[in-house]
């Protein structure tokens, strides 16, 4: 659900950018606020890594269409929302500069779909539906599946603000992304019980294994990914609105490949390898920051 380069208009793009960056300081201060709410620097890492890992695993869902997970339920699940919101940010981040997976100045309405609503108001459905007293398992799947829903109408809204597509554009690309809902619904399920996490911010030997279990796993199985096209380039494709702009930012490893190596499984396994790497690093640096500045707040 990447919207590349020179998709949307250049006016709608500083409405995108406020709300994402609003969105983004938001949680940071929630964070600062609340110490008890964020998540130790190594899970928030290692959460932020395997989301990246997952967002790797393009799957057919039919003929010549392919999806992959977003993860901001999963997320949200492991971090707590505001925390998940930056982490997903930061996957956006890193996908767009090091692999030009999303055009620069699309960006930020990349983090507003996928971080904001995907991560966000996705583990807020998740909170809401507990709060009623529905069971776990059924609230992430609802929410895992309403969160790429509601995302990929957003991306529609956005799209015919832009004065592209129409109604069978919109039904189309919320159609194909409501199937990828429900398998998002049940593949978080399984991850939060693969992963055995018990409580919000907690990190433990075992969670840990086993999420860097899933980050070799998705390294490991990305050179084998589908190369189909993912639901939303098929649809704009579909529709004859996918642009073919240019790699803005330069991006290195522009496709999850290295074009200096000529092995196409050793190409694709090296640049996720980086990605996984490059992610890891920057969310805990960040993460690691952020921790002694609520440090040195604690001891003002």
């Amino acid at each position: 659900m990447h919207i590349p380069s020179e998709m949307l208009s250049t006016t709608l793009c500083p409405i995108t950018a406020t709300v994402a960056v609003a969105g983004v300081v938001a949680s940071g201060f929630a964070l600062y606020k609340s110490k008890a709410n964020t998540p130790s620097t190594l899970l928030f890492a290692l959460v932020t890594a395997t989301v990246f890992g997952l967002q790797m695993l393009n799957y057919a869902i039919f003929d010549g269409v392919s999806g992959h997970l977003i993860g901001g339920v999963f997320a949200s699940t492991l971090l707590g929302i505001p925390s998940a919101i930056i982490s997903l940010s930061i996957v956006l981040l890193v996908q767009t500069l090091i692999f030009a997976d999303g055009g620069i100045l699309m960006l930020c309405a990349n983090i507003l779909n996928m971080a904001i609503i995907g991560a966000g108001l996705g583990g807020l459905i998740r909170a809401m539906l507990l709060s009623k007293g529905m069971n776990n398992n059924i609230a992430i799947f609802v929410a895992s599946a309403m969160s790429v829903v509601l995302a990929s109408l957003a991306v529609s809204l956005e799209l015919l603000a832009s004065g592209k597509g129409g109604a069978e554009m919109v039904a189309t690309l919320v159609g194909v992304h409501t199937i990828l809902g429900l398998i998002e619904g049940v593949a978080t399920i399984v991850l939060v019980k693969l992963v055995a996490f018990e409580s919000t911010g907690m990190m433990s030997k075992r969670l840990a294994l086993s999420l860097c279990g899933l980050i070799i796993f998705s390294i490991c199985v990305s050179p084998f990914a589908s190369e189909f096209p993912d639901a939303f380039e098929w649809t704009m494709a579909k529709f004859n609105l996918l642009t073919d702009a240019p790699n803005f930012v330069l991006a290195p490893f522009a496709d999850y490949t290295i074009e200096s190596i000529s092995n196409a499984f050793l190409s694709s396994l090296l640049a996720g390898i980086v990605g996984v790497l490059a992610i890891f690093n920057f969310s805990y640096a960040i993460s690691f920051l952020f921790e002694k500045i609520i440090m040195i707040k604690a001891y003002r």
